[in-house]
């Protein structure tokens, strides 16, 4: 099962697998663009692959992008962490495995899904179960700041600044990673 079926929140297969919309002649339409939460970025499985753009939606976090709360460096840690929690937590497969030239056997994914899984637990470990969950609403059920705001009952303020110190101590801690857990 691929990540894309995993996650209801994309309309496309796996964003990371996939050649760019406009290298495929697909954009999406002028009525979808008006939502403002779709982004082009460029998406790295692994710190030094190749990356691939793609777009994604996940409007709280380009939102805070688009004002100025946080950087590009911290969207790419979010992107990051997401990607490991889609294949270690919810059992999606490397998309960079599943089409790319270094097709592997079952060893190859269980040793990738380790790998992200490990990852994963080393951020939950530093940020805890609350920094996961938002984590979780923001990257992986895409939700937007007025949607996770009314979903925590908490003031909409309150909530951009809870995710923008999230995704400092994110990029703290992805920076701070040991290079053992980088493999797989």
């Amino acid at each position: 099962m691929s990540v894309a079926a995993l996650s209801g929140r994309r309309t496309r297969q796996s964003a990371h697998s996939r050649p760019a919309p406009r290298d495929r002649g697909v954009a999406p339409s002028p009525e979808r663009l008006a939502h403002g939460d779709l982004a082009d970025v460029s998406v790295k499985l692994k710190p030094d692959g190749p990356s691939t753009e793609v777009l994604r939606t996940c409007a709280g976090l380009y939102g805070l992008r688009r004002s100025g709360k946080i950087t590009d460096g911290q969207v790419g840690y979010a992107q990051m962490w997401a990607v490991d929690y889609e294949i270690g937590v919810l059992g999606g497969s490397d998309p960079e495995m599943e089409h790319g030239a270094k097709r592997g056997d079952i060893h190859d994914a269980m040793i990738g899904r380790m790998g992200s899984a490990a990852r994963r637990d080393y951020i939950r470990q530093r940020i805890g179960a609350r920094g996961e969950q938002l984590l979780v609403l923001l990257m992986i059920d895409g939700l937007s700041l007025m949607d996770m705001a009314a979903r925590l009952k908490q003031d909409r303020r309150s909530t951009a600044g809870v995710l923008c110190f999230l995704l400092e101590q994110l990029e703290e801690h992805y920076d701070e990673m040991p290079g053992t857990l980088w493999k797989g």
